[in-house]
């Protein structure tokens, strides 16, 4: 590696290419933000979540594609709330197949509902003078693909583990 990266400031995804929302934008938005960053045969996603501010700027969210599909279809896509054993468990249903007709109706009639009705809670924010091995180490002991990162008390994009790999993984070559 000819440069040395020392911040993650350096490495961040800038906010003006990272997908990001307002809270109070409908959730069609979000699934359309999603879906536009994507390879050039449209067939797998640069991102898998998006940022949500309110009207100040501020972080207030995240919008992952799971929130997105768990809250479209929640019968067969959301955690199993039953903590109590009632018998032999199925991992999966085979019968999810026949629920496709109603999947796509639910997620029209829900395109218009607000972001904030789908988005998770803000994880860590990062400074943009983090050592890139500090994220690494928050993020794999928080189980976070991404945080943000602010400078200044500004948003000012996001860093991914894939991205902090690609720097530190030069170290390992030969």
């Amino acid at each position: 590696m000819s440069t040395e990266i020392t911040a993650i400031r350096d490495m961040v995804i800038r906010l003006d290419r990272y997908p990001h929302l307002r809270d109070d934008e409908p959730i069609g938005n979000g699934v359309a933000l999603l879906l536009q960053n994507c390879s050039a045969d449209g067939m797998h996603l640069h991102f898998e979540e998006a940022l949500v501010v309110n009207g100040d700027g501020d972080l207030v969210g995240h919008l992952t594609v799971e929130n997105i599909l768990s809250s479209f279809f929640p019968s067969i896509l959301a955690p199993d709330q039953v903590t109590a054993y009632v018998g032999k468990k199925e991992q999966f249903t085979d019968l999810s197949i026949l629920f496709e007709d109603s999947f796509r109706k639910e997620c029209r009639r829900q395109a218009g509902k607000m972001v904030k009705q789908y988005m998770s809670k803000p994880r860590r924010l990062l400074t943009g003078a983090t050592h890139p091995l500090h994220a690494l180490e928050i993020m794999v002991k928080e189980k976070a693909h991404s945080l943000p990162v602010s400078d200044d008390q500004e948003l000012i994009g996001a860093v991914r583990i894939t991205d902090l790999f690609r720097v530190l993984g030069t170290y390992c070559t030969l």
